[in-house]
């Protein structure tokens, strides 16, 4: 199945057009009971940075996508110091763009989803709706 999904990521990057894809899932610790959601399958990384990000649900993009249950969309990331902070995959891997979604089964969040370009680019509804689309097909692999 790893193989399945880390295909599926591939294609969703050649298929947007997009300059990186990131799924992001989540464990939880037997211990703790805290949930760690991590950056588990990428296509276009620049690094392996991605790979040392543990997030709380709430924290990051993908902590704040599981939180919401919604979508999440930002632009000019690198202009802004305060959200490179919040959101350390898009300080990791320099990206300009990004959304963000919820793959979700019977209203639980199973993943998220991110998508985004290393430089400026308007994010049209259309796209939104290609891209969400993509991701409540993940679903089956999750």
């Amino acid at each position: 199945m790893t193989d399945q999904i880390q295909q599926r990521i591939d294609q969703i990057k050649e298929e947007l057009q997009v300059d990186f894809v990131a799924l992001a899932l989540s464990t939880v610790n037997e211990m703790t009971k805290v949930r760690v959601i991590r950056w588990k399958y990428v296509a276009g990384n620049t690094n392996h940075y991605y790979q040392r990000i543990r997030l709380q649900v709430g924290k990051g993009i993908g902590g704040i996508v599981w939180r919401t249950g919604r979508a999440y969309q930002a632009t000019d990331l690198q202009k802004q110091p305060e959200k490179l902070v919040e959101l350390p995959i898009t300080r990791m891997e320099k990206l300009e763009s990004i959304a963000a979604f919820p793959a979700l089964e019977q209203g639980e969040v199973k993943g998220v989803l991110l998508v985004g370009y290393r430089e400026k680019t308007i994010i049209t509804e259309d796209f939104l709706t290609v891209a969400k689309d993509k991701t409540d097909e993940l679903v089956v692999y999750l």
